[in-house]
């Protein structure tokens, strides 16, 4: 009984004491959130009085009475189409994280929007192509400037490319060749049936292996000549003693110091874009896919990065912990799905059992 109303107590006294950090991508009539969706979550957070703050207001201690972030990843296109006119509408602030290596000066004619994961690879297909992915699909330099004057939305770092490295040499399986993903095509160039799958991790998480490209129409001749008719057991078993014998040739392993300067520069390229077009000061940093390294923490800490942005789950409080800001993301949420999560959010103590239990 006494354990039961202490529970009430705690749980009474924390709340309204969390600060919830909600994620959200594209926001269009082809992805999950749609702007109904979105708009729908805007006049939640207005029934519930919530104050929307940017990631910088909060960085620095100004933190209202039912704190909110709205945080966007990428830098999409809808975010000026969709999301700003709606942030307006309810004088609602917003924190966008980009990618510059996809954005152009000016939109140079009107835009048909494509869900991200093809945007992406026609932009990196472009890249690899002509060394130049800005795309239409993201917003303009033009755009988020003027997002950015208008006080409603802040931008900070997230990556130049968002792309991945190899971590492993170890086979997972092997390709069908009708993949369309964006890191595949970085690190593969255009996959085909029979090459090799090998773990990966976003840029900044782990020291790469660096794969000669033509290793892989080495490998596919071995597979086609070999594997076709095997097993999956065994195939996997005769790829990887192949892979082992001519790794020496193709693989080369990032040592430490490579590790940090070839994050480094990506990192500082990606600050240095945002800070000229916008004249602000990069403070915080989001992981790409929330696949952190602790001791990339302490190289950007050294390039001005206060705060790092993760998507582990859970609330955050009213004193940030500025290596772990926790968010929700929200893909699939229905408003009902959105009051939920708000709910426990906000309650410090709920926030942080849901973030331990997610």
């Amino acid at each position: 009984m006494w354990i039961l109303i202490f529970i009430i107590i705690v749980i009474i006294y924390f709340r309204n004491k969390g600060v919830p950090m909600f994620l959200y991508h594209q926001v269009n009539s082809l992805s999950n959130v749609t702007p109904e969706l979105f708009e729908e979550h805007l006049k939640i957070l207005k029934e519930k009085n919530m104050n929307t703050i940017t990631l910088k207001e909060y960085g620095d201690g100004n933190i209202p009475n039912n704190s909110f972030l709205i945080t966007l990843d990428d830098g999409y296109y809808d975010n000026y189409l969709v999301v700003f006119p709606l942030l307006k509408k309810y004088n609602m602030k917003a924190t966008v994280f980009l990618n510059t290596m996809y954005i152009k000066d000016k939109r140079e004619e009107k835009t048909e929007i494509l869900l991200n994961g093809e945007a992406n690879y026609q932009a990196m297909k472009r890249f690899l192509e002509t060394g130049d992915g800005r795309t239409e699909q993201y917003m303009s330099w033009e755009e988020v400037k003027e997002m950015y004057e208008s006080g409603l939305v802040d931008f900070q770092a997230h990556s130049h490319k968002h792309t991945a490295v190899f971590v492993s040499d170890k086979i997972e399986g092997f390709f069908q060749g009708d993949e369309r993903d964006i890191t595949d095509l970085y690190l593969y160039g255009e996959i085909k049936k029979g090459y090799p799958k090998f773990p990966k991790r976003g840029e900044y998480a782990s020291k790469a292996i660096i794969i000669d490209k033509k290793f892989f129409e080495v490998f596919k001749d071995f597979y086609d000549r070999e594997l076709v008719d095997k097993a999956e057991k065994e195939k996997i078993k005769l790829a990887q003693e192949f892979i082992d014998r001519e790794k020496n040739r193709y693989f080369k392993y990032e040592n430490e110091e490579e590790f940090y300067l070839r994050v480094k520069e990506e990192f500082l390229l990606n600050k240095k874009l945002i800070e000229e077009n916008l004249k602000n000061r990069v403070e915080y940093f989001c992981w790409p896919w929330g696949h952190r390294n602790k001791k990339i923490v302490e190289l950007l800490k050294e390039e001005g990065i206060k705060g790092f942005v993760t998507t582990k789950k859970g609330t955050n409080g009213r004193t940030p912990n500025y290596e772990m800001i926790r968010r929700v993301e929200l893909r699939k949420f229905t408003p009902e799905k959105f009051k939920i999560n708000l709910f426990l959010t906000r309650n410090y103590i709920l926030g942080k059992i849901y973030g331990w239990l997610s």
